[in-house]
């Protein structure tokens, strides 16, 4: 295959996958920000995750994960605390109402990706991780290389 055939179809995939996302955004009454910083809260986040990782673990700008925090907050969803280890630092934690969401909402998420994931087999399962692992060690090795000019 090449490169050119590989890109096209690996970003189409990618993209795919990003419209299922949004589509789930929209049926939660969420933006998509908002809609994976629940996501995020509901896998990883029982004792609250801070703005920054939040940003970090996203790749999203640290205006976005303060604007869609802030959306979150107003519905009820979640509510802003004292970091752990800088008071300064805001952990980002599900309120009540957010876990009720989540479970009403997000769960439904979790399980379709557990579903699909379920329906391949373990072969797949490995190939798909493995191969997705050792692009992005190469891409991450290249993509140094060529932001060094």
């Amino acid at each position: 295959m090449k490169f050119e055939e590989f890109i096209k179809f690996y970003n189409e995939i990618y993209k795919a996958g990003n419209r299922i996302y949004h589509a789930f955004a929209l049926k939660c009454g969420l933006s998509d920000s908002a809609l994976a910083i629940m996501y995020e809260l509901r896998m990883e986040g029982q004792d609250g995750i801070t703005q920054r990782d939040l940003g970090t673990m996203l790749s999203i700008s640290k205006q976005t994960v303060n604007s869609s925090t802030k959306s979150l907050s107003d519905m009820g969803f979640v509510e802003l605390k004292d970091g752990k280890d800088d008071k300064r630092e805001k952990a980002v934690a599900l309120t009540a109402k957010g876990e009720n969401f989540c479970i009403e909402k997000i769960d439904r998420i979790i399980k379709a990706e557990e579903r699909a994931f379920c329906r391949l087999t373990i072969e797949e399962a490995r190939a798909l991780i493995s191969a997705e692992k050792k692009y992005y060690e190469y891409f991450l090795e290249e993509s140094k290389k060529a932001m060094e000019n």
